[in-house]
């Protein structure tokens, strides 16, 4: 059944509840194992991320996947189990980091809907949602933002306008370039830190969706993008670093090179990732923002 202007008015008006959730190190360091750190064990910047008796660094994209509660809220109709989720991409990500994410925590996560925008009859829906993550202790820590393209669902009578708009990126040459090669069973491995959604590991899902073979986790591509910044731009200093927002536009293969393009403007750096085997941008219009 389509969903209506209705639907959307009871989704935005839905309060959010805040319910526990929590991590280990386990978590953090496979996080960082997955995105390709540590892949030269000689490498101590690296190890600072995927060795905790050499230090304790978290990625910061990693709170992507340690924010998740223990349990969904309670007696909730979500407007998303109305919209077609087989046609449904992940169109950009966004992230404000509050504090350096510790190794392990327990947390506090909310999430909302924050606003459902209609493109129209065959152009679909954008659903934003925004994820607050607090420590045990109330102090904020991490806050996502999600954009959701659903292909199937516009043309519902809503508003069109009102989306966040794209970060530009700088009318010049890179000034740093940043070649990431990727592994051909990476979805495999990200798929352990808790998307197990079979369109990235089974071919026949896959096939389904219209992909010839399995894709790679859009969030584990931001993640490279991440470490990519760290290891060009920042030192690996992973404490500077208080945004990280992108726009995802092609879908990338396991095994593929991500090369990524830098440009520093103060306490911005802007970036994007382009795919070496096919030539094509793969994440647009990303923004790091930086102490």
């Amino acid at each position: 059944m389509p969903i209506t202007v209705a639907d959307v008015a009871a989704e935005l008006s839905q309060q959010p509840e805040q319910v526990p959730g929590s991590y280990t190190d386990r978590d953090s360091l496979l996080y960082a194992v997955a995105i390709g750190l540590g892949r030269d064990p000689m490498d101590p910047k690296e190890l600072e991320y995927v060795c905790e008796t050499v230090g304790n660094r978290v990625v910061p994209t990693a709170a992507t996947v340690l924010s998740r509660p223990r349990w969904l809220q309670k007696d909730r109709q979500s407007l998303m189990s109305k919209m077609n989720y087989a046609l449904m991409l992940h169109g950009e990500q966004r992230l404000a980091i509050h504090q350096p994410l510790p190794p392990a925590a327990e947390t506090l996560v909310s999430t909302r809907t924050t606003g459902v925008y209609d493109k129209g009859e065959g152009r679909g829906a954008l659903l934003l949602t925004e994820t607050d993550v607090k420590l045990s202790d109330g102090s904020p820590l991490v806050t996502l933002g999600y954009t959701l393209f659903y292909r199937a669902d516009g043309g519902f009578g809503g508003q069109s306008e009102g989306a966040p708009v794209p970060h530009q990126l700088p009318d010049r040459e890179p000034d740093a370039v940043c070649e990431m090669p990727g592994r051909i069973d990476q979805a495999i491995l990200y798929a352990l830190c808790g998307d197990r959604n079979p369109l990235h590991r089974d071919p026949e899902v896959a096939r389904t969706a219209g992909f010839d073979r399995p894709i790679l986790h859009g969030l584990c591509s931001y993640g490279i993008a991440c470490h990519a910044v760290l290891k060009t731009m920042l030192d690996y200093d992973q404490s500077r670093i208080t945004g990280f927002d992108v726009r995802f536009s092609a879908p990338v293969f396991p095994g593929e090179t991500q090369v990524v393009d830098l440009w520093q403007d103060g306490k911005v750096i802007s970036f994007r990732s382009r795919i070496k085997e096919r030539g094509i941008v793969s994440i647009n219009n990303g923004k790091c923002t930086i102490r």
